[in-house]
């Protein structure tokens, strides 16, 4: 990579990743330096302002407005000129005699009496008046009607040392007229800082109203404005413009400005080129550039002015400095303390940034987006190097998603390749960057940056418009994590995600196990926003689905509550699947408006197979869960298997566990088909015996001889499993597996259940344990013994 880096405006740059590599510099590669813009030169003479008394409705209209509101100091002067002031008259809305007066604010006089004057920018007196009359003076006739003599328009007296009274001595029934009010010559005694406001004041008959100007702006006596600005970087020469602006006259005159350097670090011996004026007098006190002091003595920097003027002025001049010390001079902002004779406004200024490289990522505006929806959009993310040049040609930045989303382009396809859902800005050269997709899931976005910025900027690349899925119930910030060899790191944040619906149970009530037609509370379903149902590609479906052994009993009524979506098709049939419950509708229209659904008084069917504890209903369908039923299938696979459900809540609990088993002891031989039960015989059509080492029993009728009832022996041929239910206790053993559940915990036996004569077999081991019950052996009779614990 080139050692040349360019920048302009690195003090703008906050709230970035850092990372990057950092360039090892030495004397001989001139380490890099980039000169940056500081804040904006903050302006010592406010806006005019101009605060104004409404007239009532029975007044004419006129208004006081400030034409110029100059910067005076807080020091003791005479025959200071302040700013001018223009009154409007509306069009014969005052009559002859009229009159209003004028008020300088404490601490202001004049210097001369009042009076009036030829020009609208005269400033012979104290307050000079300059009369407009417009069409009252267009010829004789109108001099007649309105009574205007020429340079006699108004009379200006004198009241106090700093008050007047302007009369008028016409009426102005041809046009409308303007007086411009002079401010010409005022002695200023010790003011406040701040705004300087003449009063404006007219009886109320009058058709003048009252009012109030700013006239001038009181500031710190000599304080001088300091920024740098227009900043540019290069392998040996770095600049910036330094802008000074006097705050009033004379502020910097005979002082000086010093401005010193860290440590490792000297200014040139002159400056880029000669200063710029941007303002000064007009008289022959103008300061010209030649006028401008520069001198260095190592680190230190001293501007002054060979003159004094007369008037405000301001100037900029282009500075350089360099690294004069490599083990002194520290990586980061490069900041000059500032001091000398002359008041500032500023106490430092950061005039650069050393030797760093790299850049950031960074989102200003999360978005807020639904879960279970495609094609959301993201908050821009901007990558931004740190200085000019700062990345590599060829290196990556990458942003990896969670799990629970996907970027847009590899929800909808297994192989994206380049494709990418959204747009790309750049800025300085800092584009063409190559899209592709790593991970087996494809979660992570690859940024490849085949062509190095070259111009004298930090260049940007803004990632606009990004579209993502995210899965199912994914709720909470979704940060994407920022690598890639370009060295940068962190996490930022892109959005906020948000359930797309909620379910709701009106109620909880408590059921027994066992029973049919067993009302809950009302059931609700809300959308979190408008066209929160999704209706596309003709996927509409809405599944309420039970657990296992609860179903509904009958089809309850559905129906839009609040909100303008549309159902149908409303329907409990399980399609085969008996042992689950569900009820289902479509989305015959998407919402305007968030909209809710109830499914009011349901009844459910509860089977003894159901274990105590809360009955949890789950919101499913591609309706609610778009993105678990369509996208790529590598990409989304897990969504598909384990996230379907886009929310859920408990609307019952079983609180009725089955019939407890009895006391009971059983007596197997092997070989044999007859058993005791309690000392009585009973006979079944499966012999226990020994395989491997290990003995088996019939499930059935070990569960039987250990009190389980008839009816609680339950075998599911579509599923291949036999379910026991013992008091609280629910054992599931699915054949030809290795699986045994109980009460809904997944225990891995270390055989797999069997079938013998068409009776599941298990070894006594995993009998015991899946019925609780103890058991013992004896090799001499062998006979196995299995006992209740319970």
């Amino acid at each position: 990579m080139s050692d040349k880096i360019r920048q302009k405006d690195k003090n703008n740059i906050s709230g970035y990743i850092q990372g990057g590599e950092k360039k090892v510099m030495t004397k001989f590669n001139k380490k890099m330096i980039n000169v940056l813009a500081t804040a904006t030169l903050v302006a010592g003479v406010a806006a005019p302002i101009a605060a104004l008394t409404a007239p009532t409705a029975i007044h004419a209209a006129s208004s006081y407005v400030a034409v110029n509101t100059p910067s005076i100091g807080s020091s003791q002067t005479t025959n200071t000129t302040l700013g001018r002031v223009k009154v409007n008259v509306s069009q014969a809305s005052v009559g002859k005699n009229e009159s209003f007066t004028v008020t300088l604010p404490k601490g202001f006089e004049f210097a001369t009496n009042p009076g009036v004057v030829p020009t609208a920018i005269d400033s012979t007196y104290g307050l000079g008046v300059y009369v407009d009359p417009g069409d009252n003076n267009d010829d004789a006739a109108a001099r007649a009607e309105t009574g205007y003599v020429p340079g006699e328009g108004v009379t200006v007296e004198k009241l106090t040392n700093n008050s007047a009274k302007v009369t008028f001595n016409f009426t102005n029934s041809k046009d409308s007229v303007d007086l411009y009010l002079n401010f010409g010559k005022i002695n200023v005694n010790g003011p406040s800082n701040g705004p300087v406001k003449a009063t404006f004041d007219a009886a109320s008959a009058s058709g003048f109203t009252s009012g109030e100007a700013t006239i001038a702006n009181v500031v710190s006596s000599g304080q001088v404005s300091l920024s740098a600005a227009d900043t540019v970087s290069s392998e040996e020469n770095f600049t910036a413009t330094l802008k000074v602006k006097e705050e009033t006259a004379g502020s910097l005159g005979n002082n000086n400005i010093k401005l010193k350097l860290p440590s490792g670090f000297k200014w040139d011996s002159a400056p880029k080129s000669p200063a710029t004026i941007l303002f000064t007098s007009k008289t022959d006190k103008a300061i010209k550039p030649s006028d401008v002091n520069y001198s260095t003595d190592g680190d230190t920097l001293t501007l002054s002015l060979k003159t004094v003027s007369d008037a405000q002025t301001s100037f900029q001049l282009p500075v350089g400095f360099y690294v004069d010390d490599e083990n002194s001079a520290k990586e980061g902002d490069v900041t000059v303390s500032i001091s000398g004779n002359a008041t500032t406004d500023v106490s430092s200024l950061v005039v650069g940034s050393y030797g760093q490289i790299g850049g950031g990522v960074s989102v200003a505006t999360p978005t807020t987006i639904l879960a279970g929806h495609d094609e959301q959009k993201i908050g821009d993310v901007t990558i931004k190097e740190t200085v000019a040049g700062s990345f590599v040609k060829g290196r990556t930045v990458t942003l990896r998603l969670p799990e629970g989303a996907r970027w847009q382009s590899t929800f909808e396809s297994n192989t994206p390749g380049s494709n990418f859902s959204g747009s790309m800005e750049n800025t300085n050269g800092l584009g063409g960057a190559e899209v592709s997709y790593t991970d087996s899931d494809k979660r992570t976005l690859k940024l490849t940056f085949n062509s190095a910025n070259s111009t004298t900027d930090a260049g940007t690349l803004k990632l606009k418009n990004v579209e993502v899925a995210t899965q199912p119930g994914f709720s909470g910030d979704l940060n994407v994590d920022v690598a890639g060899s370009q060295g940068l790191s962190g996490t930022v944040k892109v959005a906020t995600v948000k359930q797309a619906v909620t379910l709701a149970a009106a109620s909880k009530p408590t059921l027994t196990i066992g029973l049919g037609d067993q009302q809950v509370g009302d059931i609700t379903i809300t959308e979190a926003a408008k066209e929160a149902f999704v209706k596309k590609d003709g996927s509409r479906e809405v599944i309420l689905e039970l657990p296992t052994g609860v179903r509904f009993a009958s089809t309850p009524e559905v129906k839009v509550t609040a909100g303008d979506v549309k159902v149908k098709s409303v329907s409990t049939d399980t399609y085969g699947e008996s042992n689950k419950g569900r009820l289902s509708f479509y989305i015959d229209s998407e919402s305007a408006t968030p909209s809710t659904i109830t499914i009011s008084a349901p009844k459910l069917t509860v089977d003894r197979t159901v274990a105590q504890g809360d009955i949890v209903a789950k919101l499913k369908g591609s309706a609610v869960s778009y993105t678990a039923y369509k996208g790529a299938t590598d990409n989304t696979q897990n969504w598909k298997d384990n996230n379907t459900a886009a929310a859920e809540v408990a609307i019952a609990t079983v609180g009725t566990p089955a019939p407890g088993a009895t006391k009971t002891k059983a007596v197997f031989t092997l070989g044999s088909t007859s058993y005791t039960v309690n000392g009585e015989s009973k006979t079944s059509d499966v012999a226990a015996y020994a395989e491997n080492g290990r003995t088996y029993l019939p499930v059935r009728y070990a569960a039987e001889a250990l009190g389980v009832s008839p009816q609680n022996i339950l075998f599911d041929k579509a599923t291949s499993t036999v379910t026991l239910i013992k008091g609280d206790r629910v054992a599931q053993i699915k054949l030809n597996t290795n699986l045994l559940t109980i009460n809904g915990s997944v225990v891995r036996m270390d055989v797999k259940a069997v079938t013998n004569k068409n009776r599941t077999v298990l070894p006594i081991f995993w009998v015991s344990r899946a019925l609780d019950a103890s058991i013992n052996y004896d090799a001499t009779a062998k006979t196995v013994t299995v006992e209740n614990n319970n």
